[in-house]
């Protein structure tokens, strides 16, 4: 069997990227003898029946990079400079090291960019040059690998694979939260008592999907909202998808928050922080709210509880993830 090591945003205890490592270590176990490099390797060996080595103890990473025959870089927004210049840095270093030592590179279902600087977009176009597949998971990034003169293959999100089922409703909204500019606490404040107002029936369950990031302002809202509620934090991946599968409605922020309930059966109202959400949203047919201009937020929220299910089973099956794909 041949070996392969997997780069990602891995063992931060993000329920997005957990969820792709699920599907990722789900459809390639069978080809490869996996490695993952993550901020906590003993945790992702133990969840995910893997090994794994820490990601930032380079000489570690370099020497599994050199024993293997493929590098997976992904999923996710991983090639991006907003967030970090230095996490952009990180994962380009280790497309870099593994070309240079003649392994097989394959990009995972990114989205790429937004890139702040020039100096970024060289690096990435001089790296993604030297990868034998490249997949992407939404037309933008295609259309930017198209200018570049590369190819790549369009897929759909990981997550869309990873088994979602409905559960039964328990009069509950969630709401899903994280720490964004723009989430400040006029916003909080606006949102905590559209849902009162709208929601008074409904217990109200608080999603913490990111401790580090999400937990402060998941706390915030809860002061603000006056009344009781669960703060749902650090919950596996399966928990997290069963707990969402639960609610009748769900606001949210995360992409694959959106996703899970929208996999579920959920009635969701996204808030779009980022293009991702935003491109979610549309393609599924649902309304959401624009962080950045959140006008129309409380009418949104009365709209969401009056909307009738919907049939999503058909585009759901669209969105299947072949892994014939990725054999190189």
């Amino acid at each position: 069997m041949k070996k392969a090591v997997c780069s990602g945003y891995y063992g931060f205890d993000n329920f997005g990227d957990d969820a792709v490592l699920y599907v990722l270590v789900k459809l390639f176990s069978k080809k490869y003898d996996l490695t993952v490099f993550s901020a906590n390797p003993e945790k992702t060996s133990k969840e995910y029946n893997v090994k794994s080595v820490y990601s930032f103890d380079y000489l570690k990473v370099l020497s599994e990079i050199m024993k293997s025959d493929v590098l997976i870089s992904g999923g996710g927004s991983l090639l991006q400079d907003v967030t970090s210049k230095k996490s952009l840095i990180y994962y380009l270093g280790l497309i870099f090291a593994a070309t240079l030592l003649k392994k097989d590179v394959i990009i995972f279902a990114q989205g790429l960019g937004p890139f702040r600087s020039k100096i970024s977009q060289i690096l990435t176009k001089l790296a993604l040059k030297r990868c034998k597949l490249i997949t992407v998971r939404d037309t933008d990034s295609q259309r930017l690998l198209n200018d570049w003169g590369i190819d790549s293959k369009l897929v759909c999100d990981p997550v869309f694979t990873f088994d979602i089922k409905s559960a039964n409703k328990q009069n509950t909204i969630g709401i899903q939260l994280r720490s964004f500019i723009g989430v400040n606490d006029d916003f909080l404040k606006r949102l905590a008592e559209a849902v009162n107002t709208t929601f008074y029936d409904k217990d109200v369950v608080i999603f913490s999907l990111q401790p580090s990031i999400d937990m402060e302002v998941c706390t915030r809202f809860k002061e603000f909202l006056g009344r009781e509620a669960v703060i749902k934090n650090g919950l596996g991946v399966k928990e997290t998808a069963e707990e969402i599968s639960k609610l009748d409605y769900l606001i949210a922020m995360r992409f694959h928050a959106i996703l899970a309930g929208l996999m579920s059966g959920v009635k969701v109202l996204p808030v779009s922080y980022d293009k991702k959400v935003s491109f979610l949203s549309l393609e599924a047919g649902v309304d959401y709210i624009e962080l950045n201009h959140p006008d129309g937020l409380e009418e949104k929220i009365k709209i969401l509880k009056d909307t009738k299910p919907r049939d999503l089973s058909g585009w759901l099956k669209t969105k299947r993830l072949d892994v014939n794909i990725f054999d190189i």
